[in-house]
């Protein structure tokens, strides 16, 4: 007990007469700590710190950079534990979050989090321990606050603001140092790869600094007006304007590709069928086991996500404001009518938000939805997908020039294959197909059975949509994709390819198109599939276009400069290529497919009912803006009960997304007591 308690005092005194030193071994030691954390393995930390020992001395210097501000303090020791928090706790959420996907934490991910994912991810025990964690916290923290030490004497201002510049010099220093010596890299494509060699301080700190594309070296106007010009004429070499369908599904990839299991029958016969009867080919996605709307970017925009900043959402950053050259706007100019449909909730990744900049004209989320089924997890289930694409593909609108013969681009993303994946049995519906593994673990073919079988209700999905679409009287396309591998602990030995950011497109058509096999990244996905339509229109469009013509000299480094470089015109720069005004406009994008409607109300003692079309359980009443506790009777009626109505009070309905978002209203309805009141005789 005393050799404990001397160790202790000696830290104690190095803490009050050598902080620098204290400080150091410190940030080392947490350091140490938080690469245990992302590796789950001390023993892994060790190597990392051994075989890159310039990046950990990096990211020890970072941490010691944040913590030595706590020489600015009287309460140090409140200081100290305050500024070290936060990489800790960092460093817990990323070792928490890697339990169940493959991508590491990112400063977007603070952005991206939503509560209500707790419940998803977390048991019920997690959750308690999580929330005794953080209460445990706070209760450290002011208890620190008022009985910890305070430093006597004066305390030295400018000589320690010195140190820390010292210390800020030093990182400096040594991150030249690094780069020079190639052991720190500002390559983030792999992220995972990159947090595993260069270490999760420095990464993480990437994440927050680094955003948005790079202003390229010889930007200027006269360079983008010649890469323009190179790019030549906009052309449509093409009789027919077919709809289009493209869908991203949710953590799809053939079963059949994983190494080691064996079916009772083919988990995914759509997929197959497919596959050897239409253009289909491998498909290189930005994301691994999560960032769905990363790879759903890069398909709209046909820009390399690889040019933003390391672990960038730009859903969540420049697409909130600019808008942005897509295969939709793209089809606009063609013609086209353009519609998004997802059955999920519309604000995540502010997708409400984000489509009207890439140029959607309606946006179909699941607050507009009626009777769908979910999965055991809640996530709803595709089918509900194949009536939402027919009514997108048949719905006239003359008011805003939507004709029976406009053609349609129908914009998809599904949700059925979303994780997490049990690992117990679960009971809850019988399992279609039997899975047997001998290589995987009890708890990984629970996971594995289960994801097999979402897996397969999802290529009955695209089969039913297929089998609906045969039947109609017009040209159709149809493209699916998986947006990236299950995060179901498949790495790249698991899987045929050797390559776990390697998913699969496969398509269907009625109108004759060649049939070929093509190995794409998910940002050439819309240029191709607008070459095979004969639509040559776009800047982005055209400069992929031009790379993947027959005899063509662009290397795939001058692509991606070249599209770096159209890319930070349109998004950052001065729209050069555009004479100074971006074409695109932000769309005034309806939220549902069809309007939703409240045209009638009534008022029955003290009952309130408003009547229309379109209602869902989603559906909420409003009046005069305040929200009411609604209940739904019908897709046609909804019910307010004991309420207080006055003349003039206006009455409208709302979908709502969550508790507080409303992503639209209905037109109002006025209340006037001698049209509206219904007297039960």
């Amino acid at each position: 007990m005393k050799k404990v308690k001397s160790f202790f005092s000696m830290f104690a005194r190095l803490f009050r007469e050598r902080p620098l030193i204290f400080f150091m071994l410190f940030s080392f030691f947490e350091n140490l700590l938080i690469e245990t954390l992302s590796r789950h393995s001390l023993i892994e930390a060790f190597v990392h710190m051994f075989c890159h020992p310039v990046g950990f001395l990096l990211n020890t210097l970072i941490i010691m950079f944040t913590v030595s501000f706590a020489l600015l303090f009287r309460r140090r020791l409140f200081g100290l534990v305050m500024l070290s928090a936060p990489w800790l706790i960092c460093g817990i959420v990323n070792c928490a979050l890697l339990t169940f996907r493959v991508t590491p934490l990112a400063a977007i991910d603070f952005q991206i989090v939503k509560l209500s994912l707790i419940a998803v991810y977390l048991s019920p025990f997690q959750r308690i321990l999580l929330y005794a964690g953080v209460a445990v916290f706070v209760a450290g923290v002011i208890t620190l606050w008022i009985l910890g030490p305070k430093i006597s004497g004066k305390v030295h201002y400018g000589r320690n603001v010195a140190t820390i510049a010292g210390i800020f010099i030093c990182i400096f220093l040594t991150l030249n140092i690094a780069r020079s010596m190639k052991a720190i890299g500002t390559d983030f494509g792999n992220l995972a790869g990159a947090y595993d060699d260069y270490g999760f301080v420095y990464c993480f700190s990437s994440s927050v600094l680094d955003t948005g594309i790079d202003k390229p070296e010889d930007y200027s106007e006269e360079e983008i007006h010649k890469i323009v010009s190179d790019l030549g004429e906009t052309s449509f070499d093409s009789t027919i304007k077919p709809d289009i369908i493209l869908i991203q599904l949710e953590s799809f990839i053939d079963p059949k590709t994983i190494k080691g299991l064996t079916f009772s029958d083919d988990p995914a016969p759509t997929h197959t069928y497919l596959r050897k009867n239409f253009s289909h080919g491998n498909l290189h996605v930005p994301s691994f086991g999560g960032g769905t709307a990363n790879t759903e970017f890069e398909v709209l925009t046909g820009i390399d996500l690889t040019l933003f900043g390391p672990g960038e959402y730009p859903y969540k950053t420049i697409l909130l404001s600019e808008t942005c050259e897509s295969i939709a706007y793209n089809l606009k100019e063609l013609g086209y009518s353009t519609h998004a449909i997802h059955n999920h909730t519309g604000n995540f990744y502010d997708r409400d938000k984000v489509y009207p900049n890439l140029g959607f004209d309606s946006f179909q989320s699941l607050e507009y939805m009626y009777g769908y089924e979910t999965t055991s997890y809640g996530w709803c289930k595709d089918k509900i997908l194949t009536e939402e694409i027919l009514t997108a593909l048949d719905y006239t609108d003359a008011e805003n020039g939507v004709a029976g013969d406009t053609p349609r681009f129908v914009w998809t993303v599904s949700v059925q294959g979303h994780g997490k994946y049990p690992t117990t049995a679960d009971t809850s519906y019988p399992m279609v197909i039997d899975v047997e593994g001998a290589d995987y673990s009890k708890k990984e073919m629970y996971a594995l059975e289960y994801y097999i079988n979402q897996v397969w209700e999802m290529d009955m999905f695209l089969g039913s949509l297929i089998s609906a679409l045969e039947d109609r009287d017009r040209p159709t396309l149809v493209v699916a994709y998986g947006d990236h591998l299950p995060a179901i602990g498949l790495y790249e030995d698991d899987v045929v390819s050797g390559n776990a950011y390697l998913t699969e497109y496969v398509t269907w058509n009625n109108f004759g198109l060649e049939n070929n096999e093509l190995e794409l990244s998910s940002y050439e996905l819309s240029g191709e599939i607008m070459s095979w339509l004969g639509f040559y229109n776009g800047h982005l469009n055209k400069l992929y276009q031009k790379k993947s013509e027959d005899g063509s000299s662009l290397t795939e480094e001058e692509y991606r400069l070249l599209m770096q470089s159209l890319s930070y015109d349109m998004l950052y720069g001065e729209n050069y290529q555009f004479e100074g005004e971006k074409p695109y406009r932000r769309t005034l994008m309806r939220m549902g497919t069809l309007p939703i409607i409240a045209n009638e109300i009534k008022y029955s003692d003290g009952n309130l009912y408003v009547y229309g079309s379109g209602f869902t359980d989603k559906s909420t009443v409003f009046i005069n803006n305040e929200k009411q506790k609604t209940v739904m009777l019908s897709q046609y009626s909804l019910m307010v009960i004991d309420v207080e109505l006055k003349d003039g009070d206006a009455v409208s309905t709302g979908q709502a997304s969550g508790k507080k978002e409303v992503l639209s209203y209905s037109t109002p309805v006025v209340y006037d007591e001698d049209l509206h009141l219904h007297k039960v005789e």
